[in-house]
């Protein structure tokens, strides 16, 4: 891991970007971050979003896109990456009809395959995000298993390292598990205790150490910050950078 391969999931900072997104956009910068993930953005033209990036230093390395915004308009969605100048949309879970079964998810890692298949030639990569819903038993298997097994080797995998711990995995097993196909993690810690509250990472319960060398052994190419729910957005943005980056090669 380097310095320069840690990004933020703006999802983290969604409340300040809705009061003032270029002085929250400014922040980020000034907490170390140079690249992004796209989620949890106000409403705004993307030639605005552009501008504003560009004002804060900021490159967009990736975009959270739900199943069904791709499924109502994915040539949409290509367009406005392809503006953005970011070569890589991620999707961050599956709705509820299609993780009822395994035949469910067999027909939604196709029709996923078809769609990374049209983006890919768009300059575009597809990946898929994990929560915990995954890793819970499904006809004899799990959802994890049956899609990760269907889905063609040219979707990357996200693996978010909370969410893979409270579905019962070892975040570092599971990303040498998959160490052709991990390219992205999100990096939010665990706090001890029975709830899956995220805390910065390095300030809770999981193995950064274990979790950072698999994803060097795996070739991750980005470490993105994350937290669903921080209690406070900028302060907890600074640390999580200050931890990975005392980690950085």
């Amino acid at each position: 891991m380097r310095a320069d391969q840690i990004a933020l999931q703006l999802y983290t900072v969604r409340r300040l970007l809705a009061e003032d997104l270029p002085r929250t956009l400014a922040a980020v910068a000034r907490a170390g971050y140079r690249s992004v993930e796209l989620a949890g953005l106000p409403p705004m033209d993307t030639a605005a979003l552009s501008r504003a990036l560009s004002d804060a230093g900021l490159r967009a390395v990736s975009a959270h896109e739900s199943l069904e915004t791709l499924r109502a308009d994915e040539t949409a969605v290509a367009d406005r990456l392809g503006a953005l100048g970011c070569p890589r949309v991620v999707i961050p879970s599956l709705p509820a009809t299609d993780q009822a079964s395994a035949d469910a998810v067999l027909r939604v890692a196709a029709e996923i395959g078809a769609i990374a298949g049209r983006l890919a030639d768009r300059g575009i990569r597809l990946g898929y995000h994990n929560h915990s819903f995954e890793f819970q038993p499904l006809d004899g298997t799990t959802i994890w298993d049956l899609l990760v097994g269907a889905l063609p080797a040219t979707v990357d995998l996200e693996i978010d390292v909370l969410w893979a711990s409270v579905g019962g995995r070892d975040p570092a097993e599971l990303i040498a598990a998959h160490a052709d196909r991990v390219r992205l993690l999100h990096m939010k810690d665990r706090a001890a205790g029975p709830e899956p509250r995220d805390e910065p990472a390095g300030a809770g319960i999981l193995p950064w150490p274990r979790i950072v060398e698999a994803a060097r052994s795996a070739g991750v190419e980005w470490y993105i910050v994350e937290q669903d729910e921080p209690r406070e957005p900028r302060a907890d943005i600074e640390a999580a950078w200050r931890h990975l980056a005392g980690m950085a090669a």
